[in-house]
C-alpha cells in the first residue's frame, strides 16, 4: 500500500504536514488556519480514515490552527508532556491527548512513531520518525543544533524533512534586531543552511533516499540559494534534494 507525503504549508509563517497510509492519515503540527487545508487539499480523502495529529511545540506557527482542526477532524493528538502544558495555559482542552515520552516506540495501528528530542527555544520540542511498514519518513526541523542523539534518529529515512531556515550572512545584514539575530542563530534557534548541508554531508551514507528542506524563514533566506543547495547535495551526496516553499503546496507525493 502506498504511502504518500503532502505539504500544505512550510516555514516561519507556518507549518502543516500529512502523510497517508491505508486507514490512516498523520499530520504533523497544524500551524495554518483551517481553510488554507480545505482551499488547497482535497478533504474527502480523510472521510473514513483515522486522523492523526502530532505537534512538535507550542509556538504559533505549529498550533495557530489547532482548534478548529480538532473541531473539524475530531484527531487523535499527541504531544510530549511540556508541549501539553503550555497548550494548557492558552486555553486548549488537552485532556484526551496522547502524552509521549521521547525516544519510545509506539505503535499506533498501521504505523508507529518515535518522537525524539531536540533543541529549541520551548517548553520540550520533539523531531518525528514515522514507520510504516518497510518505508521510514522523518521531521527534524526547529532545531537550533544537532547531537549524535538527533543523527541517529534522521538515518535510514525514505523521506527527511530537515531544516533550512536561514543564510547566515542574509540573516546579519537583514532587518532583524541583534537580540533576535542571537536567537535564532543560538543552539536553541533555528538551522541554517550551511549547518544543514555539514548534517546531510555526515549521515548521507546511511541509505537516506530523498530530502526536503523545509522551514524556510521569510526573510532571512532565498529560495534560488536554496535550489543550489539542494542540487549540489543531489549530486555530490546522491540524495534526491528538493525545497520545500511556503506559497506552493506539495500534494501527494508517493514516498
Amino acid at each position: 500500500m502506498s504511502l504518500k507525503f503532502s505539504c500544505v504549508s512550510s516555514g516561519s509563517s507556518g507549518n502543516c504536514y500529512f502523510l497517508e497510509n491505508g486507514s490512516n492519515v498523520v499530520f504533523v503540527d497544524i500551524g495554518i488556519p483551517l481553510k488554507t487545508i480545505t482551499t488547497n487539499v482535497d478533504i474527502s480523502i480523510f472521510h473514513g480514515k483515522n486522523i492523526h495529529l502530532f505537534i512538535t511545540h507550542e509556538h504559533h506557527d505549529h498550533i495557530a490552527g489547532i482548534k478548529p482542526f480538532i473541531n473539524k477532524f475530531a484527531p487523535k493528538v499527541y504531544v510530549s508532556q511540556g508541549t501539553a502544558d503550555v497548550l494548557y495555559g492558552k486555553g486548549i482542552d488537552v485532556s484526551n491527548f496522547f502524552i509521549l515520552d521521547g525516544g519510545c516506540e509506539y505503535d499506533l495501528g498501521g504505523f508507529s512513531a518515535i518522537p525524539f528530542h531536540i533543541s529549541h527555544d520551548c517548553a520540550e520540542p520533539f523531531g518525528f520518525r514515522f514507520i510504516f511498514g518497510e518505508k521510514v519518513v522523518t521531521f527534524a526541523t526547529d532545531l537550533g543544533t544537532t547531537t549524535k542523539d538527533t543523527e541517529f534518529f534522521l538515518c535510514c529515512s525514505d523521506l527527511l524533512i530537515l531544516e533550512s531556515n536561514y543564510e547566515q550572512e542574509m540573516l546579519e545584514k537583514g532587518p532583524y534586531p541583534k537580540y533576535l539575530q542571537a536567537r535564532i542563530s543560538s543552539h536553541k534557534g533555528h538551522l541554517s543552511n550551511r549547518d544543514a548541508l555539514k548534517l546531510i554531508s555526515s549521515i548521507c551514507d546511511t541509505g537516506i533516499r530523498k530530502i526536503f528542506l523545509a522551514h524556510v524563514s521569510d526573510e532571512n533566506n532565498c529560495y534560488d540559494l536554496l535550489s543550489k543547495y539542494a542540487g549540489f547535495c543531489s549530486i555530490n551526496y546522491k540524495i534526491e534534494t528538493e525545497v520545500l516553499r511556503r506559497q506552493t503546496p506539495v500534494i501527494g507525493i508517493t514516498v
